[in-house]
């Protein structure tokens, strides 16, 4: 049973700062202010090593059904959804045993996903539970639904349920380290720390993803830290192909494209969007940039569409191009340029035998050279002693949070340290450990613990 009213529900979530966990950290209570058929808890986890996700609906499935059941009761749902891969044991386990002990048979259930890439992608995570296609830019919403990374259904019971706001992070660090590892860890800890609690790198010269190796981005560990979306740290030889391939130029990108380029059509050819009807098209993208022609501005405004998830680069192409780099510097461009993204398609397909085209995540991870590396990461304890966190004030989709905190301010575990300003889509911001304020900018809030 939940207590409480739709409204009261949606400021105890707002007020604790959820966030879609996954990776696109929409502030949940806008995303919950809506009527939908069902509500889709997103466990998919398909970005290569990855393990929170897994470990998380294993280890507290109640919690991952009780912030389904909230999300449900907000948004009028009558039927709730995990969605899993096969492989994940123990997770199916402990899932199936607590909806039968909390007599949700009948109201949630679990649809259980074949290992593959992109499978937690919105869209198709969508297409494959529901047998609905999104339209182009459009949202689950669009089809009756609303999905919610399984993390961010734990956060959700513990604001409701408990008041208790979002300030700690699961995190594998994966890789080339000495002790693969899952931690919990305060938001704000570095990323040097964490290296450090799982033994160091294993290689002379090491490079850091944060996120996986398909959508992560090179940091600097003395630099970055882990953020409400943080999940993954990959750690990688500095020659590594997912490495070097991220440091080149967008100029040399385009120069390799110009002469390299077999036309083959491969990268549009697996294309999760393209596949599902919406008018993405990397191979024309790429050349036409390469060359220069600007006739094509179907092809162009496309970029528009792309998801980011790296499959045409990492999978599609034989020739080591990069046709998501090219997608993301083009959008850029075009922003800059003030052409805005098409209207959506009134009328669109799926393209012939798309739902069949997936890519098997263990040959993904051979193809990226990430094969060994891929072990378990176990839950560890953190045992790094932190002295300062670096809590940024943007970690979430809209505008950075407004600080609430000066320089020198006492906080203890708990406290907000950033605010949403007035109808601005934003997520507040909290600390995990007590301390005092040694800086605030408005990009983050630097705190010397305790």
């Amino acid at each position: 049973m939940v207590q409480g009213s739709k409204k009261n529900l949606l400021e105890r979530i707002r007020a604790a700062g959820v966030v879609g966990a996954g990776g696109g950290g929409f502030p949940t209570h806008v995303k919950y202010a809506a009527q939908v058929e069902v509500v889709i808890g997103n466990g998919a986890e398909c970005e290569p090593l990855a393990r929170v996700d897994q470990q998380r609906m294993a280890s507290k499935p109640r919690e991952v059904l009780r912030g389904l059941e909230i999300a449900m009761e907000i948004t009028g749902a009558k039927h709730g959804i995990v969605a899993l891969k096969k492989k994940y044991g123990p997770a199916i386990s402990a899932l199936g045993e607590a909806i039968k002990l909390g007599n949700l048979d009948g109201k949630i259930e679990l649809r259980l996903l074949d290992d593959f890439y992109p499978a937690g992608d919105e869209f198709v995570l969508v297409r494959e539970v529901l047998d609905r296609v999104i339209p182009e830019f459009g949202l689950p919403l669009a089809v009756g639904a609303v999905v919610s990374n399984v993390s961010s259904l734990i956060d959700v019971a513990a604001a409701v349920d408990s008041q208790r706001p979002v300030t700690h992070r699961y995190v594998s660090v994966a890789g080339a380290v000495e002790r693969p590892a899952t931690f919990r860890v305060p938001i704000g800890t570095p990323f040097s720390a964490l290296l450090e609690a799982a033994g160091g790198a294993a290689c002379k010269q090491a490079a850091v993803l944060s996120g996986g190796p398909m959508m992560g981005s090179i940091v600097d560990e003395s630099f970055a830290s882990v953020t409400k979306t943080t999940s993954l740290m990959l750690v990688l030889p500095v020659d590594h192909p997912q490495i070097t391939r991220r440091q080149r130029t967008i100029e040399r990108q385009i120069h390799l494209a110009r002469s390299a380029c077999l036309k083959c059509m491969l990268c549009t050819e697996i294309c999760p969007r393209n596949l599902l009807g919406h008018r993405l098209y990397p191979d024309r993208l790429m050349r036409n940039m390469a060359v220069g022609v600007s006739e094509d501005l179907q092809a162009y405004t496309g970029a528009f569409l792309c998801s980011s998830c790296g499959l045409c680069t990492a999978y599609g192409c034989v020739m080591n191009l990069d046709p998501c780099a090219m997608n993301k510097e083009l959008v850029l461009r075009l922003t800059d340029a003030g052409i805005s993204r098409p209207q959506p398609a009134e009328v669109f397909a799926e393209r012939e035998f798309g739902p069949l085209r997936r890519v098997p995540s263990k040959r993904l991870i051979a193809r990226l050279g990430l094969a060994d590396y891929d072990r378990p990461a176990p839950r560890a304890s953190f045992e790094v002693r932190l002295s300062r966190l670096s809590i940024p004030l943007k970690q979430h989709a809209g505008a950075p949070a407004r600080a609430v905190v000066e320089r020198g301010q006492k906080v203890t575990a708990g406290d907000m340290l950033g605010e949403v300003s007035e109808g601005a889509l934003g997520a507040r911001v909290h600390t995990g450990l007590a301390g005092r304020v040694a800086e605030v900018s408005p990009m983050a809030v630097t705190i010397d613990v305790e």
